[in-house]
């Protein structure tokens, strides 16, 4: 009990967002408590610490408990929406990722994160993902990515046939563009498919424990250091996704790069090197070579990264897509919230074909769950979009927020020409309408479509 309290703040350094964190011991104990809502939850860490789990949820069946499949089975669960009933009679809504902790591939323990679903609304729409995902938890393949636009396809092309290899890959994708999906289809679609898929977000760590984190640690090395395995060593066989390794400390990015030139690593504090075999798929939100300009990103590990690159599109460059995976999310959340929902109705849906997504296909998932908790009927209603503006008219700072996301001056340009180009093409019956609407030549019109993608909507 008393090591897994001293490695709580290791393990839940490993999150981005959470409102409350739980640990047990092997036995379903809990020996550590976080909740910074109590306004939502009234548990305190007096009240949770040294009780067994069913103690804490008299009405939780063990059974089905994804604590103790973790515990028993080793099994992860990620972003699984649950409610449960507190032995205060707190109900509460929750999306939940639980994680088993090894140590020496022992099962010691089990960790509990959560979102809270706050009234109707989940908290800052924000979904907790797990740091390492093992064999037990289905990976994304390449025909997991929804998609009929031309981008996405050779992206999926890329993919099936860079899997077939042990090559690093550099994934480039703003947030929410699904650069993971692609990471996890690379590994998935190769013969590593049978080996483990670790994922680690850079930015998720202190500089000072990210170290130990990826090459493990030994005994003695530091205070309170103990014999730990790292990140690399765990993928052996298998995958490491390193995510926005912009935000690596330089001197980690050097050792990261002689790791993979030499396939080796040494666990810090340690002599001895270790022969490793770990494909490496790296990934970030910003311009690569431009973080190599800014000194973010060293050169000789931007080009070891970049054997082969991979770009992703933004939502807004793939509208075409919008129907597609609005249809997805809602099929998964009727599943998930035991509705009926058919649809978006009229309104919402050309609200949904002129929105610029700034959040990509992530932020239209948590529009699409968020509407689930106030719709009524069968059709989504724009009323049923909690952040949606009523329609006013947005004032400058809006303006650039919504429609000049990001990049630089030229590529702000370009977003806000396509768009536009768009809604000339919503507003026209034909081409020529829409050459004449934007005061351009056909000629010029049609090299502007090719240039960003564009098709004239069906049916016109």
């Amino acid at each position: 009990m008393q090591k897994l309290r001293e490695y709580a703040q290791e393990v839940l350094n490993l999150y981005n967002y959470f409102n409350g964190a739980i640990i047990f011991d092997q036995n379903a104990v809990a020996v550590y408590y976080y909740n910074n809502r109590q306004d939502i939850n009234n548990l305190t860490e007096e009240d949770v610490v040294g009780k067994h789990l069913s103690q804490i949820y008299p009405n939780l069946d063990l059974s089905s408990s994804t604590i103790i499949e973790a515990l028993t089975k080793g099994i992860s669960t990620s972003n699984k929406a649950q409610r449960v009933k507190t032995f205060k009679g707190r109900e509460l809504n929750e999306v939940n990722t639980t994680i088993p902790i090894f140590e020496n591939d022992n099962i010691i323990g089990a960790v509990e994160v959560s979102k809270y679903i706050i009234g109707d609304e989940l908290h800052q729409n924000i979904f907790v993902t797990p740091v390492t995902m093992g064999q037990h938890r289905q990976l994304y393949t390449a025909d997991d990515i929804i998609s009929d636009c031309i981008q996405l396809q050779e992206v999926k092309r890329k993919i099936k046939k860079v899997a077939q290899t042990d090559s690093s890959v550099l994934i480039f994708g703003k947030t929410g563009t699904g650069k993971e999906m692609v990471a996890e289809s690379i590994h998935t679609g190769g013969k590593r498919k049978a080996k483990r898929f670790i994922s680690q977000n850079c930015a998720a760590i202190p500089a000072s424990l990210l170290e130990s984190i990826l090459f493990g640690t030994v005994k003695g090395s530091f205070t309170g250091a103990e014999n730990r395995i790292g990140l690399l060593e765990s993928a052996d066989g298998g995958t490491l996704f390193l995510d926005e390794i912009n935000n690596m400390d330089l001197s980690i990015q050097a050792k990261i790069l002689k790791a993979i030139e030499e396939q080796r690593i040494t666990r810090v504090g340690d002599y001895e090197s270790k022969l490793i075999d770990v494909r490496i798929i790296a990934a970030t939100n910003q311009d690569p070579w431009q973080l190599v300009k800014d000194m973010r990103l060293r050169e000789d590990l931007y080009y070891r990264l970049r054997v082969v690159q991979i770009d992703l599109p933004l939502l807004s460059e793939r509208k075409g897509d919008i129907d597609l995976l609005t249809k997805y999310f809602i099929k998964k959340y009727n599943k998930r919230m035991g509705k009926n929902v058919m649809g978006l109705n009229g309104e919402t849906e050309r609200f949904f074909h002129t929105y610029p997504w700034p959040g990509n296909v992530r932020e239209l998932e948590n529009t699409v769950a968020g509407a689930f908790n106030f719709v009524e009927g069968h059709f989504i209603k724009l009323q049923d979009i909690s952040w949606y503006d009523g329609g006013k008219e947005m004032e400058d700072d809006d303006f650039c927020d919504r429609f000049l996301t990001g990049g630089t001056l030229k590529d702000m340009v370009r977003n806000y020409e396509k768009h536009l180009i768009e809604e000339a093409m919503r507003q026209s019956a034909d081409l020529p309408q829409v050459a004449q609407k934007l005061g351009i030549t056909r000629q010029n019109l049609n090299h502007k479509m090719k240039q960003y993608h564009l098709q004239m909507p069906a049916g016109k």
